[in-house]
This record gives C-alpha cells, structure tokens and sequence, in this order.
C-alpha cells in the first residue's frame, strides 16, 4: 500500500491520483472585484455629480481613503455630462473630465455616502466621499482625461484596479468646459483590501 495523502483533520477525507500519476485539484476563477465582494462583503460604489456646470472647472466627485487599516483599490469609474448649453460644440479641446490624486477638501460640498454592492454584508466604506463642487486645497496631479465626445456620451475609466489608496490618499474626478450650464455626473466602484490577506 502506498503513501496516503489526508486532510490532517481527521475528516477522514484523501487526495486522488488521477491515471496520468497527479494529483485531482479543483480550482475556481472569479475577479478581485467578486471575491472581495462575496467573501468579504467589501466592494462599493459612489455616485456624485454637479448639476450647475458654467464655464469653468469644478469637481464632481473627490474621495478620500480614511481606513487606517485597508487599502481603497478603485477599479471602475464611468463620467458623462448632460444638458449642457452654450459653449463650443463638442468635441473640443474646452470640454473634458480629468481624473487626478493629491487635493484636500476645504470647504463646501455635499457628503455622499458609498453603498455596498453586497446587499448581504453590513460593512460600510471607511472613506469621506463629496460631490457637488466643493472648495478644493493642494496641487492636483492629472493621471487620465477624456475629451466629452457628444451630450450624454458615456466613458467608463478602467485601469483594473491599479489605481491604490492609502491612508488619507485622495482621488477626484473634475469636469471642465466652457458650457453655459450643463450637469456633470461622475460613478466610481472600488473595494476595500486588507494588505495582510495576501
């Protein structure tokens, strides 16, 4: 009788050897997105937006990471801008969405709170989320931007969750454009990850 491989918990349960000598493994495949979301009851989304835009650059949704034990991993965030008059047609160089890290809020604004996607978990998003052109402080440092193409035209930022929040790191989403009026509308997902699961 050869060696036998058991579960050490006295479960009484063993490896099988396939014909080929290996041993049967079952694996299963899903995004970080779904498992932290399944499993940990962590994944989120945000809504803000800024129904007033006029000729200028205002933000319309910044978030800050005020977890001093989990990372913020943004993984999707969607903008577009509606019901803008006046202004250059679209597309023009006038007319865009930045997305960009290291502003402070220091005033104003609106407090919006992210909801679980995981209707089953009572976690809540340990982050301070605001819309609604809040007064800004610091330096913003541009890393996308998209050029709106058409009114109500949808663009989804996707960097597949590259994009990492620290303590008190900050993102936000701006709108700039020489409309008249128009309302910005920005959406982003994110989970919240423990660096010591792994």
């Amino acid at each position: 009788m050869g060696l036998m491989i058991d579960d050490g918990v006295g479960q009484g349960y063993s490896a099988k050897v396939t014909k080929r000598n290996q041993l049967a493994v079952y694996s299963e495949s899903a995004s970080i997105q779904h498992y932290i979301s399944a499993n940990q009851g962590q994944a989120y989304q945000v809504i803000g937006d800024f129904a007033t835009v006029n000729n200028s650059t205002h933000t319309v949704l910044h978030v800050k990471n005020s977890d001093s034990d989990r990372l913020m991993v943004a993984t999707y965030m969607r903008v577009n801008l509606l019901d803008f008059a006046g202004g250059t047609s679209v597309p023009n160089v006038a007319t865009y969405f930045d997305i960009g890290f290291g502003r402070t809020v220091s005033s104003g604004g609106t407090a919006v709170t992210p909801v679980n996607m995981n209707r089953d978990s009572g976690n809540t998003a340990s982050v301070t989320a605001t819309d609604n052109n809040p007064t800004m402080a610091g330096t913003f440092t541009e890393v996308d931007r998209h050029y709106v193409q058409s009114e109500g035209q949808e663009w989804t930022y996707n960097k597949e969750g590259t994009v990492i929040l620290g303590l008190n790191d900050t993102i936000e989403v701006r709108v700039t454009s020489d409309h008249t009026s128009g309302v910005a509308y920005a959406r982003m997902s994110f989970i919240m990850l423990d660096p010591r699961d792994g």
